[in-house]
């Protein structure tokens, strides 16, 4: 199990503040306030990652440049934290405890000696997506895990195949066409 590339965006420290000019063609019209769909994190193990990620946006997806991802991302989350990331919002425990539970797959790099391991493992990321949504509300927060084939979120209840998720979820065009041709 490792991240879905095309889904998820670390956190980028080289973001700017928005300037008067978001999307570098004259418009302003991308903010956090006008974004129709939930923030959304999935609570997922990857090498030397610390567990959680943001899921990209269709906004965010449909930037054609990195300079354009970067000022639309600026728009909708503001710019990164100087100190600890996520620590504005979760606290220092979780993080800790985030980090930890991403470390023990870094270890086996997912190959569980047993299925009860395994099991236990998926678990405690569950336990860990359901802390994360107690601390960001469940007000314009989804919060998303995977176990086995499937991606669930804590709240509001749903599941979906974890090869189809980001079409069904998120809109996303299907994998392979993601940008227009030119």
């Amino acid at each position: 199990m490792g991240r879905s590339e095309s889904a998820l965006i670390c956190s980028d420290a080289d973001r700017s503040p928005p300037g008067d000019d978001l999307l570098g063609n004259g418009s302003r019209s991308i903010t956090i306030n006008s974004v129709s769909e939930p923030h959304r994190v999935i609570i997922e193990a990857d090498y030397c990652a610390d567990g959680i990620w943001l899921v990209t946006t269709k906004e965010e997806l449909a930037a054609t440049t990195y300079e354009e991802w970067r000022r639309v991302t600026t728009a909708l989350y503001g710019p990164p934290p100087s100190h600890r990331q996520w620590g504005d919002r979760l606290s220092d425990q979780l993080l800790d405890d985030l980090k930890a539970w991403n470390r023990s797959w870094d270890g086996c790099g997912g190959l569980w000696e047993s299925a009860e391991a395994d099991r236990a493992w998926h678990e405690q990321g569950r336990e860990l997506a359901i802390r994360v949504q107690d601390q960001l509300g469940t007000d314009g927060w989804e919060v998303l895990y995977r176990w086995d084939e499937r991606v669930h979120r804590v709240h509001p209840p749903g599941s979906w195949p974890a090869d189809t998720w980001e079409q069904e979820l998120l809109g996303y065009p299907p994998r392979g066409r993601r940008k227009p041709q030119r």
